[in-house]
């Protein structure tokens, strides 16, 4: 990634967009849609998501037993 002043990360950080969007076309000198394109790259860098974001949950099936206590499988079990 490009150098980036110091200030586009905090403004990053701060949730304060539009900042951080105006820094990197100052320190660029890049239209908008290239600095937005930064702006999300750098984001993402700062903000990565956890292992667990980025798996699908696994589907889960909860049922009822006669005698009032419930049961859950994981996953594409059989529930019947």
């Amino acid at each position: 990634m490009a150098e980036l002043p110091e200030s586009v990360d905090r403004y990053i950080l701060e949730g304060r967009t539009i900042l951080a969007v105006k820094a990197i076309r100052e320190a660029q000198g890049c239209p908008l849609r290239e600095a937005v394109d930064l702006y999300h790259q750098r984001y993402g860098e700062l903000h990565p998501e956890p292992d667990s974001a980025q798996k699908a949950p696994r589907p889960r099936v909860l049922r009822f037993e006669r005698d009032g206590s419930l049961v859950v499988f994981d996953g594409l079990q059989d529930s019947q």
